[in-house]
């Protein structure tokens, strides 16, 4: 059991020589979710709450005459970003499907089971668990800037779902028209990371939203990487990402540039105080030991993946995740901490 949800986790696939139809239904839903990015999310949202508790700003609320923990509407909105998150792979996957794209031939239906073209699931059935996440979402969300009395938060989860949505849905389409990779950056930076920031605090500065860029260039690496891997798909299909418009040797010279600015910026940021100094040495330490993946990155995609690589035809996307994944250690621990041993 272990082995197949690692499997799920961490490489968006049953275990070899596993089918996944013969996996729990728990490890099948995360995989059909693509739980495996959510620590995207994880640290997107959950950087807001650790900078509060390292600032020591986090605040408690009262919410008819009683308090409430400042710790736990920060963690309502953590919670309430990543099953947004869930929510909107999902309705990714349904809408790129019912557009022609999701289907056998385009990597997103090659690489992992797809919940309609898997035959896992019917589209009535996806729309209906897309409603009961983004529903459970809006919940958490919602119960914290009412107990805040905050309209900032209902602001910040708006534009987040205009944002996460509109990445492939109409009218936007930002994915089609080159802009879907600025959503992300503003969407798992400032968007989570500021909200929950707010949830937690009951207030909002420019640190606080200056300290969610470097992982904010993380993310935006990651989609490009993604993109690096559809870049043929997606351009003979008329959807033109950013990396389709950039060109393959661009676009791979970006990803890289994007990865080593979230390393530097969390180092600049400790120099600055905005995180603790310890985040100095341990983002350096998570670069170096994020160099091979960068590598990869960095090179072109090979004609064949290598023996035992299972998520072919992604490369660009596993590799641009595995160099940017040191440095969700190097925020986390070093906010922590500092939070816990007083650091500045």
């Amino acid at each position: 059991m272990l082995k197949t949800y690692a499997a799920v986790l961490l490489r968006q696939s049953p275990p070899e020589g596993v089918d996944w139809r013969s996996m729990s239904r728990l490890a099948r839903g995360l995989l059909l979710a693509r739980a495996s990015v959510l620590p995207l999310s994880i640290v997107g949202a959950g950087q807001g709450l650790l900078v509060a508790w390292w600032r020591g700003t986090i605040a408690d609320a009262t919410f008819g005459g009683a308090p409430v923990s400042g710790a736990l509407l920060g963690l309502a909105a953590l919670v309430g970003a990543s099953l947004a998150h869930t929510a909107n792979n999902l309705a990714n996957d349904w809408r790129d499907y019912h557009d022609g794209l999701d289907r056998p031939g385009y990597p997103r239906a090659d690489y992992s089971p797809h919940p309609i073209a898997s035959g896992a699931m019917s589209s009535r059935t996806l729309l209906i668990a897309i409603g009961i996440l983004t529903a459970l979402a809006a919940l958490l969300g919602g119960f914290a800037m009412v107990v805040r009395g905050e309209a900032l938060l209902g602001a910040f989860a708006i534009a987040g779902l205009i944002l996460s949505w509109g990445y492939t849905d109409p009218p936007l389409r930002l994915k089609r028209r080159g802009l879907g990779e600025l959503s992300a950056f503003v969407v798992w930076g400032p968007l989570m990371g500021g909200g929950t920031y707010l949830a937690a605090t009951g207030s909002l500065d420019a640190m606080a939203l200056v300290a969610t860029l470097p992982w904010a260039c993380i993310v935006t690496a990651v989609l490009f990487g993604k993109h690096l891997d559809k870049i043929e798909a997606d351009g003979s299909r008329g959807v033109r990402t950013l990396v389709v418009r950039l060109g393959e040797r661009t676009s791979r010279s970006v990803t890289v540039v994007l990865i080593s600015l979230g390393y530097l910026g969390v180092a600049a940021f400790a120099a600055l105080g905005i995180f603790p100094i310890i985040a100095a040495p341990l983002a350096g330490l998570g670069a170096l030991s994020a160099l091979p993946a960068l590598r990869i990155v960095a090179a072109p995609r090979p004609a064949a993946p290598p023996a035992g690589y299972t998520l072919w035809p992604l490369w660009h996307v596993g590799a641009a995740f595995l160099a940017g994944r040191p440095a969700m250690g190097a925020l986390f621990v070093s906010l922590a901490l500092g939070a816990i041993l007083g650091l500045r």
